[in-house]
């Protein structure tokens, strides 16, 4: 059993699944194209392209292309128009709930696997942004999950003043084997029924398991403030 001490631990998190809903950002990028093809292009409306398309499918974008005829340089300017546009998200808890938890710790931070400026664009819209003193995100560090590039990064960042280290994430395939072998405290969210990327935990060896599941982040705080 262990105690955490918040004074001298350091509590990390995922971003995608983990902080709030992937496939809400999905949609939220597919409202954005949609509604710039059909103010740009009067030959279309926004229901008509809805209708063209299966939001739920990973061909959405190639669908909307061939409905409207775009050729493929057309198709990366759409792409792109995706990663970058100004989300629309609603966070799994609140930023007040969040930094009320996580202030007493040592430091905050976050590893997340994607695109810096559509990372970032996330945080921004969760109202998330200064909750965290380090952000990581892959794209910037040369390294994705499962390397533990970013993990060790971390330990020795804070190795004088954090004797704890906890990793809050989702995705079985890869976000728990690293900090699993640094020895961190790690915590898994249960999938929602909605997430991007789901696997069955039964397919993956021990190491691959966090050593805590948990059905929503309000319980981190109860966790917390047991032994574990």
């Amino acid at each position: 059993m262990k105690t955490i001490n918040p004074e001298t631990a350091v509590i990390v998190f995922d971003l995608d699944d983990t902080l709030y809903s992937e496939y809400e950002y999905k949609l939220s990028g597919i409202r954005a194209v949609v509604n710039t093809v059909a103010a740009l292009y009067p030959d279309w409306d926004s229901d008509d392209l809805w209708r063209s398309i299966d939001p739920d499918g990973k061909d959405w974008l190639d669908r909307l292309c061939r409905h409207c005829g775009f050729n493929e340089s057309e198709k990366q300017v759409l792409l792109w128009q995706y990663r970058l546009h100004r989300p629309t998200l609603t966070p799994y808890a609140s930023p007040d709930f969040l930094s009320e938890l996580t202030t007493p710790f040592a430091a905050r931070a976050l590893i997340t696997d994607g695109r810096s400026l559509t990372q970032r664009l996330k945080l921004e819209a969760l109202g998330l942004y200064s909750l965290f003193d380090d952000i990581l995100v892959s794209e910037a560090c040369a390294s994705e999950k499962p390397d533990g590039k970013r993990f060790h990064y971390l330990q020795d960042k804070y190795a004088a003043k954090a004797d704890c280290f906890i990793y809050i994430g989702d995705n079985i395939s890869k976000d728990f084997i690293a900090p699993n072998a640094l020895g961190w405290i790690t915590i898994g969210l249960r999938p929602s029924g909605r997430n991007i990327h789901c696997h069955l935990p039964e397919n993956f060896s021990t190491e691959y398991h966090p050593a805590f599941w948990i059905d929503s982040l309000q319980d981190l705080a109860s966790l917390i403030d047991s032994n574990i």
